[in-house]
């Protein structure tokens, strides 16, 4: 039986580094949506626009459940990404073509003016197609709005507070010898 771990939050919300942090402790791969798209983006970077960047994330949404359906049974998979730019019942289509008997969720809760700080913050690094700094006010928006998919148990991961990696394990260590 397939496993997903959806490390779910808006952008600029920790997700990446929870995610990694489960796949070293876990021994397991971590599936980014960023990862599968921003190649792509390399190669298109002087035409890609907001949405341009919408259907590429679309195609990774798609592409990161196509490689759950191929891979083998039993194997656990780490998901980062922010599951809520799509509608709940597109993930729940998903998860049911793609053999997931099981799924957790870490949602990754962010304040606004934390998200709008670690935006900023990247917003120089990262890949030329992403949004930038004029995408704040609206990513501060949806900091405040944002609710994670809740399609099986979920830990409320509060980047506020600060993260507590060994409760997160513990706790998906718990999810984990159940099923």
């Amino acid at each position: 039986m397939k496993k997903i771990i959806l490390v779910n939050g808006i952008p600029a919300s920790g997700k990446s580094r929870i995610a990694q942090m489960l796949a070293e402790r876990l021994n397991a791969p971590v599936l980014s949506i960023d990862g599968i798209k921003e190649p792509f983006m390399l190669q298109f970077a002087d035409i890609i626009d907001r949405p341009l960047n919408r259907k590429l994330g679309y195609a990774a949404y798609e592409a990161m459940f196509n490689i759950v359906r191929m891979a083998p049974e039993k194997t656990l998979f780490i998901m980062d990404a922010w599951f809520g730019f799509r509608e709940k019942e597109i993930l729940k289509h998903y998860l049911a073509v793609s053999g997931c008997q099981h799924t957790v969720e870490i949602w990754n809760q962010i304040s606004p003016q934390l998200v709008a700080q670690r935006y900023k913050s990247r917003c120089a690094c990262r890949v030329k197609g992403h949004p930038g700094e004029d995408y704040i006010p609206e990513l501060m928006d949806l900091a405040g709005k944002a609710r994670p998919m809740q399609l099986g148990h979920t830990f409320i991961a509060d980047q506020d507070k600060g993260i507590n990696d060994s409760e997160i394990i513990s706790w998906i260590e718990c999810f984990l010898s159940r099923v």
